[in-house]
């Protein structure tokens, strides 16, 4: 799966109360421990943790412009210290 790709939601997950089956998300990445995908929700803004058979990819290998813009912009979080 690449990072932007559209994803559907395909099974009742509340998402911050709203149901976000039949859902487009965009994909960012795997986990490695929990094998679930980190996906951003456009209807909400928010970001949700599924695993692979909760989703369907709408078009496997492709990656929208308006995903490409956005997926530039997110990164991982890090903690960062002041050096002195």
């Amino acid at each position: 799966m690449l990072r932007g790709e559209d994803v559907k939601v395909l099974v009742d997950y509340d998402l911050f109360d709203i149901n976000i089956n039949g859902q487009t998300g965009i994909y960012i990445k795997t986990d490695e421990n929990t094998k679930k995908l980190l996906i951003y929700f456009p209807i909400n803004g928010e970001w949700g943790e599924l695993k692979e058979g909760q989703v369907e990819r709408l078009d496997p290998g492709v990656v929208p412009d308006k995903n490409k813009e956005f997926t530039s912009r997110v990164k991982l979080l890090a903690i960062t210290f002041p050096t002195k």
